[in-house]
């Protein structure tokens, strides 16, 4: 898979002792980005939005971090969120690699040309190693 972009996802968490959602950060380097700006025609004349794939190698997985799924995401200790990654509705998705932490959503997509949230994903690790990624949707 051919790659030309690196990426910090920021991955929801709502923390039950504050009662508030955190932002947990996983930089991600060479993954294939494709998107931009679609354009439809419909009845009501032109419509605009942003559409966005990207396509994580299984080679390229953040290492000293392991996958899991929403709910074991979801269901894991704040301590143990430094270890885990996941992919799930709602996350952001940059197109670079960002350092600093966040505490909301605006922070980011207020400040990036290209981003985007997470609006579906897909796990496609099967097949040879060549192919095998996660597949992440967006606008």
């Amino acid at each position: 898979m051919l790659t030309n972009a690196d990426i910090t996802i920021f991955n929801k968490w709502y923390n039950r002792e504050t009662r508030l959602d955190e932002w947990k950060r996983t930089q991600i380097r060479g993954v294939n980005w494709y998107g931009g700006q679609k354009v439809t025609v419909t009845d009501n004349g032109l419509q605009s939005a942003d559409a966005y794939t990207v396509r994580i190698p299984a080679a390229s997985a953040p290492q000293g971090k392991k996958f899991v799924l929403p709910e074991d995401f979801k269901a894991a200790a704040g301590n143990a969120l430094a270890g885990l990654w996941t992919l799930q509705s709602g996350d952001l998705v940059v197109r670079e690699l960002i350092d600093d932490d966040i505490a909301k959503a605006a922070d980011v997509t207020g400040k990036c040309s290209q981003c985007f949230t997470v609006t579906g994903w897909r796990d496609n690790r099967r097949g040879s190693p060549a192919v095998q990624h996660w597949r992440i949707d967006g606008a």
